[in-house]
């Protein structure tokens, strides 16, 4: 596994990387959550075979922390940076819940560049964030560590003034490449699912392409929660591709 940076403007980006491109399964792109470093992707850079590339938006982890720049445009020029720079084609997108409404944006701008696309437990909508839910986030405690140990308080304000709802349900059908949506089922986690009934069935109705895989064991945190079908299932997205 190799970790390195890359640039975006004035921004270091941090990189996590396993395997090499080749003309055989596609390159897996992995698109962490609202406060998710690029090591929360270990297990898929440690256990899927073939190439993974994962990385850590501004203001987490090890990436440079701006003083403005979060909305969903500028997240997505991370993800572009990432995309350049390793030289990304026919490639898979995972993109894990605010990570996913991230990867949908991009997706619906670059599918031609694209094998397949993986949403986590993420309805199709970017959300704006309020005071009191950048202050939640703030404190929050996961796993006995303060989120704040991964992502910047600057990050959290930052979305709090910039990011704005965006609902992608009107665009969904312009997606043809292969979409898998991994819903968390189990009603008693600690942290809900975000996939109601109804999201469920709106990405049925509007995605022809969508398969939906259902994590009984687990709420909203799939990866964690049952990780062993998680890093199962995604390889088994990215065989499919090849078929």
């Amino acid at each position: 596994m190799r970790s390195y940076y890359i640039p975006n403007g004035s921004l270091a980006l941090h990189v996590l990387e396993s395997g090499e491109r080749s003309t055989g399964l596609p390159s897996l792109l992995v698109v962490g959550g609202l406060w998710e470093p690029a090591e929360r992707a270990i297990p898929l850079l440690s256990y899927l075979p073939g190439h993974v590339v994962a990385f850590s938006f501004r203001g987490r982890g090890l990436s440079s922390t701006p003083a403005s720049g979060y909305d969903l445009e500028d997240h997505m020029s991370d993800i572009e940076a990432v995309v350049n720079h390793c030289g990304l084609t026919n490639y898979m997108v995972l993109g894990f819940s605010r990570g996913a409404a991230y990867s949908l944006g991009w997706s619906l701008r670059h599918q031609e560049q694209m094998k397949g696309l993986i949403l986590v437990d993420q309805p199709p909508i970017h959300r704006g964030m309020s005071a009191d839910t950048v202050e939640f986030w703030s404190s929050l405690v996961y796993q006995q560590v303060p989120l704040l140990n991964y992502i910047r308080r600057e990050a959290l304000q930052g979305m709090g003034h910039e990011a704005r709802e965006v609902d992608f349900s009107a665009q969904l059908p312009q997606l043809i490449i292969p979409v898998t949506l991994f819903a968390g089922r189990n009603p008693e986690s600690m942290i809900p699912s975000d996939i109601s009934d109804e999201v469920m069935e709106k990405y049925r109705a509007l995605l022809p392409c969508c398969t939906v895989v259902e994590f009984t064991q687990s709420g909203h945190m799939i990866p964690d929660e049952e990780q062993q079908k998680y890093v199962t299932e995604v390889e088994r997205c990215i065989a499919e591709t090849i078929r």
